[in-house]
């Protein structure tokens, strides 16, 4: 990783007055740049100011103002409907403005960083009578809106505790709200068809909308949201997989919106502790091109250039439970290489006692971290190997966080690593080990590091299937910050494993997606969004919903053979498998059961998939109907996934009412004066038109006889 600081201190500019060199005050100078991100600085006004995607934030910082913030987009619009502090500092119940001088803070300077092609930006101030350094952090990356922000605090001895840390707080112009639900539950055998909803609200005076969670991110809502402008879309997110909460209120004609952690207080005497990482940007367009925006940050600043490839993933845990050994897992490998999988991922229950319970009972022996010698005589490293020589990735399942209760004590899990809260473990037969304890948490990675360096997985899929607001006082977290120590040790260890095993995906798991959020995205490479993972069109209306949010390609399901989706002489294999193609495309069924003309269709769209890979892989979504639904949903849903620049661009048309014969999509974002190609992956070349045709009298996509699924590839005629 390449760092180069630049500091400019109110110091350095006192030295350049008495050399006779002040700047005026209309000067600035760029202090850092990447592609069309810059940070500058104006010594002269006090201000530095940042510009990325064609959108800028203004800082004030010098010792003679009080720090303030200007959001503008590419339009010109301002989008901060007042000029105040972007955030707060809560100490002994008292709310501090940041960087106010009546308060309190007082400016030490600020220090412009490059890292790789992202650009940071640190103001430091100091408050005396607390005893503490504040730093608020802010980065961008070329090509995006984005801006992400973050507060440190430095505390002495005796500094005190902070409550209630806080992401961002800004005014901006009132418009209608966009958020998407949350999982909502995580019983795969219960129907939840609102889970990952895409919701609009307008408040209207006085009124407030108040978001958030208890537990992990997303078990209520998805820790992001939109506001609609008259020609852009201002959008947020925070980068927590704790509890986190949100308000909006409206007040005239302005919405003041807060993100940060749920009530909470931590101690700062002695140490260093972040804040939670929070971003809000500002795209020309609707919601299509927020995402779009949001996409490319994703990419190119949270995840710092590492690439999302979605890989055609064969995973036992649906078709198999425990029911697995050596014996079956090699001949399901064999199977599943034929079909064109890349990656083979043994689930859970490789481990000593898994299965005791019938062969979906996973929970026992979970903690054990050695595979089962009855089963596994030679270990897991030769299911690797043997992954490797018929050209796959070899994964494996963990759930780190969780033990069973019969593994506490004998030399085991030590009772006093445990969370609880009010004296409960939360269950009767499993306890979550507190990542806020030392020795938990250091017996947690030595045993998984020794696992990894054992087996050499190409991937590791970490799950989390229980939660528990840790209170006790015996660990390194007071009565309300137990969340907050754990999640911020969860990242610790994440990037350990990042550093360690750079070669190695991660696959973000919460009994289904109770933790997806934009902070597991910078760790991981996939996340499996619901238990639920069928019927098919179930899995387009979660993907249609979390694209908003998330790229595409990030969001993993499964094809399973259910008694309402049977493979085995399918009704519609293309609408089964294209359900799942919108994301990351996965398998759960024992191949060996199908028929060969089952299998023939399952490869050919697995060519399908591959073949439009490239676009996908960088591609952000956008709803071109309304979204899917079980009950009351649209005749038609179509999803519109586009790379970036409108280069390319794929169109998933899904037909659910037989009497609506034939739609209408227009497609959105292309580029006017560019002529397209348009294919459709089962009739080929179906014709070409520019771009500016195409968004406004769009492509009629008719009922077939073979299947209700449509996917249409867009490309720019070269």
């Amino acid at each position: 990783m390449r760092t180069k600081v630049t500091r400019l201190t109110f110091f350095t500019i006192a030295v350049l007055a008495l050399l006779g060199a002040r700047p005026s005050a209309a000067a600035s100078t760029v202090i850092a740049q990447s592609g069309d991100a810059s940070i500058s600085n104006n010594p002269a006004a006090g201000t530095w100011t940042l510009s990325a995607g064609g959108a800028t934030l203004t800082l004030t910082l010098d010792r003679a103002h009080d720090f303030t913030v200007r959001l503008a987009a590419a339009s010109s619009q301002v989008w901060t409907a007042a000029t105040l502090p972007d955030t707060f500092v809560r100490i002994n119940d008292r709310s501090l403005p940041f960087g106010s001088r009546t308060s309190g803070f007082a400016f030490l300077g600020a220090a412009a960083r490059t890292i790789d092609n992202r650009l940071q930006l640190d103001a430091a101030f100091a408050l005396s009578a607390s005893n503490l350094r504040v730093t608020r952090h802010y980065a961008i990356a070329p090509d995006s809106p984005t801006f992400e922000m973050w507060t440190t605090f430095e505390g002495g001895a005796n500094s005190p505790s902070v409550s209630d840390v806080n992401g961002f707080q800004i005014n901006v112009p009132n418009g209608a709200i966009h958020y998407v639900a949350g999982l909502n539950g995580d019983n795969a055998d219960v129907a939840n068809d609102a889970a990952f909803t895409l919701h609009s609200q307008a408040l209207g005076p006085g009124a407030s909308l108040v978001l958030g969670a208890d537990g992990r991110s997303s078990e209520h809502t998805v820790p992001w949201l939109a506001i609609d402008g008259p020609t852009d879309e201002f959008y947020a997110a925070l980068l927590w997989s704790g509890a986190w909460s949100m308000t909006a209120n409206r007040s005239g004609t302005a919405l003041g919106v807060t993100l940060g952690l749920a009530p909470m207080s931590t101690s700062t005497a002695g140490r260093a502790v972040d804040g939670p990482h929070a971003l809000f940007g500002v795209a020309t367009g609707g919601l299509a091109e927020a995402s779009g925006a949001l996409r490319s940050y994703v990419l190119g600043g949270i995840r710092g250039g590492r690439p999302l490839t979605p890989a055609v993933t064969y995973n036992t845990w649906f078709a198999y439970g425990t029911d697995i050994d050596e014996a079956s897992m090699r001949g399901e490998m064999d199977h599943a290489a034929a079909l064109g999988t890349e990656l083979f991922v043994v689930d859970a229950g490789w481990y000593p006692g898994a299965g005791a319970g019938g062969a979906m009972d996973f929970d026992a022996g979970l903690g054990a971290w050695e595979a089962d010698p009855a089963r596994f005589p030679n270990g897991l490293a030769p299911l690797t190997q043997y992954a490797h020589q018929l050209g796959m990735r070899f994964g494996l399942w963990v759930e780190p966080e969780r033990v069973n209760l019969s593994v506490v004590g004998n030399g085991g899990v030590d009772e006093a690593w445990l969370a609880t809260s009010a004296g409960n473990y939360g269950s009767d037969h499993a306890g979550q080990i507190c990542f806020a304890n030392a020795a938990g948490r250091q017996w947690v990675v030595d045993h998984l590091t020794a696992l990894l360096d054992e087996v050499q997985p190409d991937y590791l899929k970490w799950d989390n299937n229980m939660w528990v607001n840790c209170d006790r006082e015996d660990h390194d977290h007071g009565a309300t910050d137990g969340n907050f120590a754990h999640v911020s040790a969860l990242y610790d260890i994440l990037a350990m494993l990042r550093d360690r095993y750079p070669d190695m995906s991660i696959e973000n798991v919460s009994a289904g997606g109770n933790r997806l959020d934009l902070g597991m995205v910078r760790y991981t490479d996939a996340a499996w969004m619901d238990d639920r993972t069928a019927p098919s069109v179930h899995v387009r209306h979660n993907v249609e919903g979390l694209s908003a949010v998330f790229p595409p390609a990030y969001l993993l399901s499964f094809v399973t053979d259910g008694w309402a989706e049977p493979l085995h002489d399918a009704a519609d294999m293309p609408l089964y498998f294209r359900s799942r193609m919108t994301g990351a495309l996965g398998l759960c069924f024992r191949t060996g059961d199908l028929g060969d003309s089952d299998r023939s269709q399952i490869a050919r769209e697995i060519d399908i998939y591959k073949s439009s890979r490239d676009t996908l892989g960088v591609a952000s979504g956008s709803l071109l109907t309304a979204q899917a639904n079980p009950t009351d949903g649209p005749a038609w849903d179509v999803l519109q996934e586009t790379a970036p620049g409108g280069q390319s661009m794929l169109v998933h048309a899904f037909q659910n009412d037989g009497g609506v014969q034939k739609v209408n999509v227009k497609p959105t974002g292309l580029d006017p004066n560019a002529s397209y190609d348009v294919r459709s992956v089962d009739a080929g070349l179906l014709g070409s038109a520019t771009g500016a045709e195409l968004m406004a009298s769009g492509i009629d996509v008719l009922q077939a006889p073979s299947s209700a699924a449509h996917v249409l590839i867009l490309t720019i005629k070269q």
